[in-house]
């Protein structure tokens, strides 16, 4: 986070501070375009950035806590999307009677988000001696292709109160089999053993065999484990995400420099980081929007606006993945890095070239 503001502050200024000075002109009358003056600033910034970015990583390295490490793939199950489920829910809503009319007199898209929200924490209960099933597609050929590699079951238990209780059962996933026995509101992580019975069925289930029911959101808290390689390579390829996105920030800190004064371009360019950081909390915990007046619902439409707009190019979390030994995918790296250190440096550097030769 420090490293992102640096680059955000320096990038402002690269541009900028030489439009001031009168610098920028005296480069101009040289043989060079001003594409290639944007695209060389971003690149020297960027490429440093990402040496700075080299000396923590090789830290966590060469550390025996770290080095020893494995991560693992991770696969959800196959669930219908949170928007499908709040547009099946909606009429059933809008019938019952004990819908509040202010509800029922609400835009449909106000509703249906919120619908949405709720569809991604919506808690499935498995009772006392009862199975509860998650579907995983491909698991069932990849245990017959790699029958002793074993993999892993993570659940994040809750119950009713949301009380620390003990949590007792079994798991199945094709040919592994794995037992539970751990205390509620924990990320438990199941290792599960080959075993005589078989399923040929892409199915992941969980028998609750405690004296209690207990909770779990199957969109957020059941995940497949499946050994993948080592720590060095994760850190690589989440690297590369973290490079990438330092790219993207100094690539718009030299689009807003080109445009605005210095002042002026770190101001709206730290309101915008702000906003992107913290957007999905203010989002998330303020009231609904059939709360709220008509300048609460524009503030919360400029937040989710923006959030929209960022998400893509900083949807991965490498750190968070790293902690969890989570295998950060070569293909969504790849991706990270076409997209922020490529295509979007070089749209904004374009755009960039066009202001500068409209401002000079």
């Amino acid at each position: 986070m420090l490293l992102i503001v640096a680059v955000l502050a320096a990038a402002t200024g690269l541009i900028a501070s030489e439009r001031e000075s009168k610098r920028l002109q005296l480069t101009q009358v040289r043989p060079v375009s001003a594409f290639s003056i944007a695209w060389g600033k971003f690149l020297a910034l960027a490429t440093v950035a990402a040496a700075i970015l080299v000396l923590p990583c090789a830290t966590l390295l060469v550390s025996s806590e770290f080095s020893s490490r494995q991560c693992s793939h991770v696969y959800r199950p196959l669930l219908e999307s949170p928007k499908e489920e709040a547009l099946k829910m909606y009429d059933a809503y809008m019938a019952d009677p004990d819908t509040s009319p202010m509800v029922k007199k609400a835009h449909k898209s106000i509703v249906l988000r919120i619908l949405e929200q709720r569809a991604k924490d919506h808690y499935q209960t498995v009772q006392t001696n009862e199975t509860a099933s998650w579907t995983f597609p491909g698991f069932c050929d990849w245990s017959n292709d790699n029958p002793f590699v074993e993999p892993s079951a993570r659940f994040r238990f809750s119950n009713t109160f949301s009380m620390r209780d003990d949590v007792y059962g079994t798991v199945m996933a094709n040919s592994f089999f794995g037992i539970v026995s751990n205390i509620t509101q924990t990320a438990v992580t199941v290792p599960m053993r080959l075993c005589q019975l078989k399923w040929e069925h892409d199915v992941l289930s969980f028998r609750n065999m405690g004296d209690k029911p207990v909770m779990l959101r199957p969109r957020q808290d059941v995940e497949l484990l499946v050994p993948a390689d080592s720590f060095a390579w994760n850190l690589f390829r989440s690297y590369v995400v973290m490079a990438s996105i330092l790219a993207l920030i100094a690539a718009f800190g030299v689009f807003l420099g080109t445009g605005l004064s210095r002042p002026v371009a770190l101001f709206v360019g730290f309101v915008m980081l702000f906003v992107v950081e913290m957007g999905p909390s203010v989002v998330e915990q303020y009231p609904d929007s059939l709360e709220t007046d008509a300048i609460d619902r524009f503030g919360l439409s400029v937040v989710r606006a923006v959030g929209a707009c960022a998400k893509p190019p900083s949807a991965l979390s490498p750190l968070s993945a790293l902690a969890a030994d989570d295998c950060v995918e070569s293909k969504d790296a790849l991706g990270t890095f076409a997209a922020d250190f490529v295509l979007a440096p070089l749209v904004l550097s374009l755009l960039s070239a066009l202001i500068m030769r409209r401002k000079t």
